[in-house]
Parts: structure tokens; C-alpha cells; sequence
């Protein structure tokens, strides 16, 4: 079930991040050249190259595995003949600690939605948008690698 998860993230994610890549290349050649060529510039590109940077950021992070510390894993979780409790016990620490963060965002979403880009006339508080997204599907991917590992109580990578 995981595996069918992190193949859904992964293809759908990547595909959205290389289009926010994209388009981040483009406007930005297009702002060189309309700046310094033609000396116009557009005062939303920013704004919007701020966008979709940060959506290509949290895009991509959700098409990697986490980082993770093969020697310690080899060495205690899988050594012990209990090390799948202790492997299940750092998901929990982690899926507390990515609650937090998702409640962070939360609040700093609601904390700028009155507030507005100059520019676009939309609301500062989109930018935490992709960040609260990112999380919370990073915390169903661990709570699916808590089931599995609980299920089949073999360590394995995240």
C-alpha cells in the first residue's frame, strides 16, 4: 500500500514540479529580456516567480525519501530482535513533530490571509499553502510505513 502511495507522490509531484520549473525558466527569461532589452518590466513576475518557487521546493521534496542515517538503522533497528518497536516509535516522534509543523503553518496561514501582495492583489498567506499540503502527506506516508512495519515487523527504509 505504501509503495502505491509513494509511486502516486512521486509521479504526480515531479510532474507539477517540473512544470513550476518550467514556467519559473521562462518568466524569468522573459523578465531579463523585457527589462534590460526592451526596459519594461512586469511588477507581478516577482511575485509570481516567488510562487512557483516555492511550489517547485515543496513539489520536489515530496518526490524524494527522507534523509536517514543507514549505520544507525542497520545497527540498532535491525539488529535487535525488537528493533521494529523502536523503528515505530521514531515514526511516532516524527508524525508528533510534523503535527506541530502543520499546526505552525496553519496559523501562519490564517495570520497573513488579510494580507496582500502589492502586485497581485492576492493573499500572502498562499505561499503556506503548499507547505501544509506537503506535511500532511508526509505524515500519511509515515503513518502508512507505521502500519506496514507494525503489520510485518521487518525495519525497512521510509
Amino acid at each position: 500500500m505504501i509503495e502505491r502511495y509513494n509511486k502516486f507522490i512521486n509521479n504526480t509531484f515531479l510532474s507539477l514540479g517540473c512544470i513550476f520549473f518550467a514556467i519559473l525558466v521562462i518568466m524569468t527569461f522573459i523578465q531579463v529580456i523585457t527589462r534590460y532589452v526592451i526596459n519594461i518590466s512586469f511588477p507581478w513576475a516577482e511575485e509570481f516567480l516567488r510562487f512557483c518557487y516555492t511550489y517547485m521546493i515543496i513539489f520536489g521534496i515530496l518526490t524524494t525519501t527522507q534523509i536517514q542515517v543507514p549505520l544507525l538503522r542497520i545497527m540498532i533497528f535491525e539488529k535487535f530482535k525488537f528493533g521494529w518497536i523502536l523503528s515505530s516509535l521514531l515514526y511516532c516522534i516524527m508524525l508528533v513533530c510534523l503535527f506541530l509543523l502543520i499546526k505552525g503553518g496553519i496559523k501562519l496561514y490564517t495570520m497573513n490571509i488579510n494580507s496582500y501582495y502589492s502586485a497581485f492583489k492576492i493573499s500572502i498567506s498562499w505561499v503556506y499553502v503548499p507547505f501544509i499540503i506537503c506535511l500532511s502527506l508526509e505524515a500519511i506516508r509515515i503513518i502508512l510505513a507505521l502500519i506496514a512495519l507494525i503489520q510485518t515487523k521487518k525495519v525497512r527504509d521510509l
